[in-house]
This record gives structure tokens, sequence and C-alpha cells, in this order.
């Protein structure tokens, strides 16, 4: 049983953590959710390459299960795709352009931006790379490893569903033998 006094400081760390209060930082953490669309909740779309996919992952069971636990890896794998796509489209915008986006989106980062001793590379990221070849991709690797880093927590979740669909199918398989 909770004491009076951790039942106050409860509900005085309570009153601190409320989310964001301003127009403008709500504005901000809607956008957060729309920032690269991996986070969204998406309904399964059966292409024909996730039918191939999942056919070669069922190796042409006709039990229901295993084609849903196949379908499920078939889904997983083709994010796992899309993310490496979006790595490599980051680190081709920071090739072409020496970012990854346009920086100074919001008002806050506006400030920031002039606060920082490099606000010019900001401002023109493309005037600090290299000339095309090997050191100019190492740059532009550089600077997108901060975006690409976050891609970690998707491929994660995404290994995971594949993985867990392959036990599934495995062990389908086998109470089956």
């Amino acid at each position: 049983m909770a004491t009076p006094a951790q039942i106050a400081a409860n509900r005085r760390n309570g009153r601190k953590s409320k989310g964001p209060i301003t127009t403008l930082g709500k504005q901000r953490s809607r956008d957060n959710a729309r920032k690269h669309g991996l986070a969204a909740a998406r309904p399964r779309e059966t292409t024909p390459e996730m039918e191939k996919l999942s056919q070669m992952f069922a190796q042409g069971s006709s039990d229901p299960l295993i084609i849903e636990h196949a379908r499920e890896a078939a889904d997983a794998e083709l994010e796992l795709a899309k993310l490496k796509m979006t790595r490599l489209t980051w680190i081709g915008r920071a090739y072409v352009f020496g970012c990854t986006e346009r920086p100074g989106r919001h008002p806050g980062e506006i400030k920031k931006l002039f606060a920082s001793p490099n606000w010019q590379e900001l401002l023109d990221p493309l005037s600090t790379m290299p000339p095309p070849g090997p050191e100019r991709l190492a740059e532009a690797i550089r600077r997108a490893l901060p975006e690409t880093a976050k891609l970690g927590r998707y491929e994660a979740r995404a290994i995971a569903r594949r993985d867990r669909a392959i036990r599934a199918i495995v062990c389908r398989t086998i109470k089956k033998s």
C-alpha cells in the first residue's frame, strides 16, 4: 500500500508528464509520427512479391496455419527490404544534397541553427561536401548516420516478426512429422 507521501509524489510527477502543452509542441509531436511512416500501423497488402515469398517460406504446405505464418514472415522480410531502401535513399540524399532533409522546419530548429558555430554549413550543406568519390560517400554516410541509426528499432521489430513466424512454421512442421 502506498503511503500518503508516495501518493503526493506520484501526483506531482503525473502533473509534469502530460505531453506537449503548446500548439507548436502538439504539432511537432504529430509531425513525428509522419516523418517517415515506418511506425504507422498499416494493413497488410497481398502483393505478388509477398505471395511468391510466402510460398517459399511455406515450402508447398497446404496447412492454413503454416501459410499464415509464411505470409507474416514474408511481410516482415519485405519490410526489411523497405528499410534497406530507406537507408540507401537517405545516404543518397546526403551524397547529392549534403543532408538527409532540409534544416529549420520548426522555429525552435531555426534558433538552434543560428546558435550553431557552423550555421553556414547547415544552411548550405553542399558547401562543405568533398568532391565526388569515396571521401564524399564517407561524408554522406557520416551525415546520414543519425537518421539511419533510427531505423534499427524498426529493423529489430521486423526481424523479430520474421523469426517468430519462421519458428512457428518449423514447430508446426515438426509436429506434423
